[in-house]
């Protein structure tokens, strides 16, 4: 069976994965439910926002506040 592709909503990056699988470049964790929610609503499985974590991201840091790897 091949793994499915999943682009993350906060930075872009495909991934292998599906959902709950984290992003490996911003840590965001995929729930495929991002499109339905409000731009400042928190989910559960993530810290922050999908405002919030677009604005760390374009700041150069992760969802965790880490800087980001460097993109290949």
């Amino acid at each position: 069976m091949k793994p499915n592709k999943v682009k993350c909503y906060i930075c872009g990056t495909e991934f292998e994965g599906g959902d709950w699988d984290h992003c490996p470049y911003c840590d965001w964790s995929h729930t495929g439910i991002e499109h339905l929610m409000e731009p400042n609503e928190r989910d559960p499985e993530n810290t922050m926002s999908v405002e919030e974590a677009k604005r760390q991201v374009a700041s150069g840091k992760n969802i965790w506040g880490d800087p980001l790897p460097e993109k290949r």
